[in-house]
Formats: C-alpha cells, sequence, structure tokens
C-alpha cells in the first residue's frame, strides 16, 4: 500500500512519531484524501470522481487532516 512509506520514517524525532499517530487516527475517508493529495499528486477534482464524493467534500476533509497534522506538530 502506497502509505507504508510513513512506517519508514525514521523515528529520529518525536514529532515524526506524533505526526503518524495523528494521521493514523484520522478516519479512512480523510486519511486517503490527504494521501491521494500529497502522495500520489491528485486534483481534488480527481480525487472526488475516485472516492465518489463531492468536490466540497474533498475540501472540508483536506483541511480537516491539516488541521489535525498541524496541531499534532505544535503539540509538546
Amino acid at each position: 500500500m502506497r502509505w507504508r512509506f510513513w512506517r519508514r520514517l525514521p523515528r529520529v524525532r518525536p514529532e515524526v512519531a506524533r505526526l503518524e499517530r495523528k494521521l493514523w487516527r484520522m478516519d479512512s475517508v480523510t486519511r486517503e484524501v490527504f494521501l491521494l493529495h500529497r502522495l500520489d499528486s491528485l486534483g481534488y477534482r480527481e480525487i472526488a470522481e475516485r472516492l465518489e464524493i463531492d468536490v466540497a467534500e474533498v475540501e472540508r476533509r483536506m483541511a480537516s487532516a491539516l488541521v489535525h497534522l498541524v496541531e499534532a506538530s505544535e503539540a509538546d
């Protein structure tokens, strides 16, 4: 699976581990939207078609994923 990449990241810095945990705690659709956009470089319309959801839903899911990951990166 394409997101095994995250499991290969070095555990050198605690923030990487926090981000990884946060990613895996996201619901599956939000995680899939994030990975399709960031790792597979798909546009929102392509993601919407692939997942059979509205483009607006892709936008909401992507925003949610980014907020969660930023919060995880800022946690002490």
